[in-house]
């Protein structure tokens, strides 16, 4: 933490850290007290103060930027800021309502912005001001500058990890990865050693940057759940006005995650040429069956994303390979790759669809919701209230006996006779009916000692009729 002399005794200085049995601690009320914590500060010096809340901001900022990257982000409704905004397809219908016939409509959107290019000296000052390390990685050769971001929990297993934001020339935290994977996959390096590469890579980084965005407007409550990544992410809300006048609000799909929310919400497209099927896959994360009980999904192969095969036919693994199937074995389980690059890979993947083609896509089963009735068009039948009222029961004064207790009354059966009864019209007959009725309860009363049943008539309205 730059700018205090001990950060530890300022965070006892202002009674956040405590001491307890076995060291100190921060209370748990303390742990996500923002407020208090913000409060507590004042009690600083100026120059404490600043360099506690720059620390406090600077980690608020990783913390939002982490959660905008992993899709978990809820920012409401945003509105795109860019230089250019157009539509880069002809919209599509991709789901209809079965009972309104409410459109939802998919927009594929270009999006031009200027870059977030980084330098080399740009990145060594960040370097130098957040104890970062430039490192290489071990396949690729490509240098990153890693720079610690925090600690966040796997809310699966509910342990705790530290995780490390990437900068590349491209831009700012173009990624995120764990303290495992860092080591994993990377090796540091000089800052020196670095420099020439950087430069040359940040010159190849265009002045302004396009973009390519999905955006499902029109009826998108009815699935929202459906339009969901993954279970936990957060769906974002856009606010789009294009170049030629079109305003469009909607729910932004990422390009990788396109073809899995299309299938959800009932959209397979039956491709079949491999160009499309490598794209489809590879940038849109979507899965193609093909015959004999094999599919071709997106993976991830020696830390970068790959088309994996499936295939659990040990007698087919010869002919895979023969046919250039990059196979691996991976935690005793033969895995197949379609060769990353465009190239090579278009090359398999055109011999493995001529053996083994693309299936048609099933048919997707209707929803199960209820079909609007359709509503009788003729004259409307007007209803005749005394058909509703029932005439009250006779009471039991003129049966009880002169002493003793009462008999209990005989129950009566579950149907029309056990509702409450209502009080008739005088003249069922009459024009004028009157403008309202009470409801009227058969319940034992007290009198005297004595129990009598007789109509009660307490209940207040229960309809009116003007």
């Amino acid at each position: 933490m730059t700018g205090l002399k001990d950060p530890k005794q300022t965070i006892r200085d202002i009674g956040l850290l405590v001491r307890r049995e076995g060291g100190e601690t921060v209370r748990d009320e303390d742990l996500r007290n923002v407020p208090r914590f913000l409060n507590r500060i004042l009690a600083l010096g100026v120059e404490d103060q600043n360099a506690l809340f720059d620390y406090f901001a600077e980690l608020f900022d990783q913390t939002v930027s982490y959660a905008k990257a992993n899709g978990t982000f809820d920012a409401g409704v945003t509105d795109i800021h860019a230089l250019a905004i157009r539509i880069a397809k002809p919209p599509r219908v991709v789901h209809v309502d079965r009972v309104t016939g409410a459109e939802t409509i998919l927009y594929p959107l270009e999006v031009d912005r200027w870059s977030n290019r980084i330098d080399f000296e740009q990145a060594d000052r960040v370097r130098a001001a957040h104890n970062g390390v430039f490192l290489r990685h071990n396949k690729n050769g490509n240098f990153v500058l890693a720079v610690q971001s925090g600690r966040h929990t796997n809310p699966e297993k509910g342990t705790t990890y530290l995780t490390f934001a990437l900068w590349k020339p491209e831009g700012p935290r173009s990624d995120y990865v764990s303290e495992g994977d860092l080591n994993a996959e990377y090796v540091p390096v000089s800052p020196n050693s670095v420099r020439s590469w950087w430069n040359s890579a940040y010159e190849r980084v265009p002045v302004v940057d396009t973009e390519e965005i999905n955006i499902i407007g029109g009826a998108i409550i009815p699935l929202w759940d459906r339009l969901k990544a993954h279970r936990d992410s957060k769906l974002r809300v856009l606010r789009v006005a294009t170049d030629d006048g079109k305003r469009i609000v909607g729910i932004e799909i990422p390009s990788r995650r396109l073809g899995a929310v299309l299938r959800a919400i009932g959209v397979s497209a039956a491709i079949t040429d491999p160009e499309e099927i490598f794209e489809a896959v590879l940038k849109q994360g979507d899965q193609i069956s093909l015959a004999s009980k094999m599919k071709l999904k997106l993976a991830t192969h020696a830390t970068a994303q790959a088309i994996e095969l499936e295939c659990s036919d040990p007698a087919r693994f010869p002919e895979l390979r023969a046919l250039g199937l990059i196979n691996e074995q991976i935690k005793w389980k033969q895995r197949f790759f379609v060769p990353t690059d465009q190239a090579k890979g278009l090359t398999v993947l055109t011999a493995l669809l001529k053996l083994y083609p693309v299936l048609a896509p099933k048919e997707q089963p209707a929803e199960s919701l209820p079909i609007k009735p359709e509503l009788d068009k003729g004259a409307a039948k007007p209803a005749l209230a005394e058909e509703w009222v029932w005439p009250p029961e006779q009471t039991m004064d003129d049966n009880l006996p002169e002493s003793g207790s009462v008999p209990e009354p005989t129950p009566q059966l579950i149907g029309l006779e056990a509702v409450p009864k209502l009080l008739p019209f005088e003249d069922s007959a009459t024009t004028n009916p009157p403008s309202s009725c009470l409801m009227v309860i058969d319940v034992p009363v007290a009198r005297n000692g004595r129990r009598k049943f007789q109509p009660i008539a307490e209940q207040g309205l229960l309809f009116s009729l003007n």
